[in-house]
C-alpha cells in the first residue's frame, strides 16, 4: 500500500513537473490589461470575421472566451496569454486566420529560448526525424519518433495545432504546418521552456535524451552535419513538360500575380495557359496532369482562369459576403480600433448592403459569383489527373473544388488544405492588440462555394487515390505522387494504392 502510495505521489509530482509552465523572463502584463485585449480580440472577430461561425457557433465561442476570461485571474506573462487567445482565435476553423506576437518579443525568442534541437516532418500520421541539430552524435535522420516526453506525435498535434488555425477539421494541414523547426517552436509557446526531451525512436530499445539549445547552437550543429550544398535556384513557379507521346505536365504552384510577375515579369498565368493549351492541343495530348499540391493560392480569379479551360461555366459562388463595411472596436479604455473593409467605389457598384447591414457581392463582369468570365479556346476533354497536398489551399483548394464538384477529374496525393465548401479570406483585417502587442489577421470576405454535397462538412477535396511518400522517398526528393499517376495512365486496370 505504502509502494501504491509513493507511485501515486511521485506520479503526481512527474505530472506536474510535466505541464508546469516557465516562459522565462518574458514581460507581463496587468491582469486588467490582457482583458482589455481579450475584449477587442472578441469584438474583432464577432464583427468582421464572416466566417468565424461557420463551424463554430457564437454560443460554444462566446463560452470559450468567458472560459478564458475567468483563467485571467492575474498578470500574465505574454507567452502565456498568447496561448490562451491562440486556441480561441482557432475557433474560426480558418486558415487565412492568424496571430502572431510582436517582432520584440519573437526576437528574444529566437535569442534566449532553447528548444527540441529537431527539424520534424509528418507524413500521414507518422512523425520523422528531418534533421539532428542536437549534440547527439548519431544523424538521426529519417528515424520515425515514437513519442516526445512520454507523449504520442498525432497527441501533440493535436495540442500544438492551436497555433495553426486550419480550414474546417482538416487535420493533414496542421501536421504540414508542424514540419520542419515549426514543432519546436510550438512546443515551446504550449509547455514552456523544456530542459531535456526524451524522444523514444522506432527500433531503438531506450528513448534517446536530448537537452534543449538555441536556435544559433541547433543551426551549427545542422550545419555541421549537412552533406549536400543547398542551391539557391528558385522553383520554377509555372510548369509545362511533354512527359511522353499521350500525357503533359502543368504545374501550377501560384496563383499570385504578385509572385508571377515577380519571377517572370510580362509573362502571366493567362498568356501561360493559352500558349500550354494551344501546344497540346497540337500535339493531341490525351492525358494531362495538373500539380496544384504546392499551390496555396493568390489572386483571385486565377483559379477560374485555370479552371475554364477543363469545364463548363456555371455560378461558382452560392454568396460572398462580410459582415460589415466599417466598424469601431473599443473596450472603453484604449483608443478605439477602426477597420474598414471596402474601397467606397467597390462597396456601391460591386456589393449590395442588406437589412442587417452586410454586404453581399453583386454578379459582375470581374469577379462575380461565375466560375469565370470568357471560354477560352483549345479546351481540354482527354483524361486529367490533379495532384493535390495539405499545401493546396485558398485559391489552389478553389480551382480543386471547382473540378471535383463537376466530376472531371482524377484527384491524387492527399486531402487538401483549403475547405471544399468555401473559405473566408481576402481584405484581410490586421489587429494589433495594444497591450499584448500581439497581432491577429482577420480575413473578412465568406465565400460560399456552390458545389455538390458530396464530401464530409469541413473537409478538403479528398483524392480517389491517395498517395503519401515513405520518409527515404521525401529525403530523396522522389516524387511519388507523379509516379504513380503515370503507371496508372501506363495500366489503367492497375489496383496500386
Amino acid at each position: 500500500m505504502k509502494k501504491t502510495l509513493l507511485f501515486i505521489a511521485i506520479l503526481s509530482l512527474v505530472q506536474l513537473t510535466t505541464f508546469a509552465q516557465d516562459y522565462g523572463d518574458f514581460p507581463k502584463i496587468e491582469k486588467q490589461k490582457l482583458l482589455n485585449d481579450l475584449e477587442l480580440l472578441y469584438q474583432g472577430l464577432d464583427k468582421f470575421h464572416s466566417g468565424m461561425y461557420w463551424y463554430t457557433s457564437k454560443k460554444t465561442v462566446d463560452s470559450a472566451f468567458a472560459k478564458v476570461k475567468n483563467e485571467i485571474n492575474r498578470d500574465m506573462n505574454v507567452l502565456e496569454f498568447h496561448k490562451l487567445i491562440a486556441a480561441l482565435v482557432s475557433l474560426s476553423r480558418e486558415g487565412h486566420t492568424s496571430l502572431s506576437l510582436s517582432d520584440s518579443i519573437k526576437k528574444k525568442v529566437i535569442a534566449e529560448v532553447t528548444f527540441l534541437p529537431l527539424t520534424v516532418k509528418f507524413l500521414g500520421g507518422k512523425l520523422y526525424c528531418y534533421s539532428n541539430g542536437s549534440a547527439y552524435n548519431d544523424s538521426l535522420k529519417g528515424l520515425e519518433i515514437e513519442s516526445i516526453n512520454g507523449v504520442k506525435p498525432l497527441e501533440i498535434a493535436e495540442k500544438l495545432g492551436s497555433f495553426y488555425p486550419s480550414d474546417g477539421y482538416i487535420k493533414s494541414v496542421k501536421k504540414y504546418y508542424l514540419g520542419h523547426f515549426n514543432l519546436s517552436k510550438s512546443y515551446f509557446y504550449y509547455y514552456g521552456e523544456t530542459n531535456n526531451f526524451s524522444i523514444k525512436f522506432k527500433n531503438k530499445k531506450a528513448p534517446i535524451i536530448l537537452e534543449a539549445l538555441t536556435i544559433k547552437e541547433i543551426n551549427k550543429n545542422i550545419l555541421k552535419r549537412k552533406t549536400r550544398k543547398k542551391t539557391s535556384k528558385k522553383k520554377e513557379l509555372l510548369e509545362y513538360k511533354i512527359l511522353n507521346d499521350s500525357t503533359a505536365y502543368l504545374g501550377i504552384h501560384s496563383f499570385s500575380n504578385d509572385d508571377l510577375i515577380e519571377m517572370y515579369g510580362d509573362l502571366t498565368l493567362k498568356i501561360f495557359l493559352e500558349n500550354s493549351f494551344e501546344s497540346i492541343a497540337e500535339k493531341n495530348i490525351q492525358n494531362l496532369i495538373i500539380d496544384v499540391s504546392k499551390n496555396s493560392g493568390g489572386t483571385e480569379g486565377n483559379g477560374s482562369m485555370l479552371y475554364s479551360y477543363l469545364g463548363e461555366n456555371f455560378k461558382k459562388y452560392n454568396q460572398v459576403r462580410v459582415n460589415t463595411n466599417k466598424g469601431s472596436l473599443d473596450n472603453g479604455v484604449d483608443k478605439p480600433i477602426i477597420l474598414k473593409v471596402f474601397r467606397p467605389l467597390e462597396k456601391v457598384f460591386y456589393n449590395k448592403k442588406m437589412g442587417n447591414g452586410s454586404y453581399e457581392r453583386r454578379q459582375w463582369p470581374g469577379n462575380g459569383l461565375m466560375a469565370y468570365k470568357k471560354e477560352p479556346k483549345n479546351k481540354f476533354k482527354g483524361k486529367t489527373f490533379i495532384m493535390v497536398g495539405p499545401r493546396t489551399y485558398s485559391g489552389g483548394s478553389e480551382f480543386s473544388n471547382l473540378v471535383y464538384t463537376n466530376n472531371l477529374v482524377t484527384f491524387v496525393g492527399q486531402e487538401t488544405g483549403g475547405g471544399y465548401y468555401g473559405n473566408t479570406s481576402g481584405y484581410s483585417q490586421k489587429l494589433v492588440l495594444p497591450n499584448s502587442e500581439i497581432k491577429i489577421t482577420i480575413p473578412t470576405l465568406q465565400f460560399d462555394m456552390n458545389v455538390n454535397p458530396t464530401l464530409p462538412f469541413g473537409s478538403g477535396v479528398i483524392p480517389h487515390y491517395e498517395v503519401i511518400p515513405t520518409m527515404e522517398e521525401f529525403i530523396n526528393n522522389k516524387d511519388v505522387v507523379l509516379e504513380f499517376i503515370l503507371n496508372k495512365i501506363s495500366n489503367p486496370d492497375s489496383t496500386q494504392k
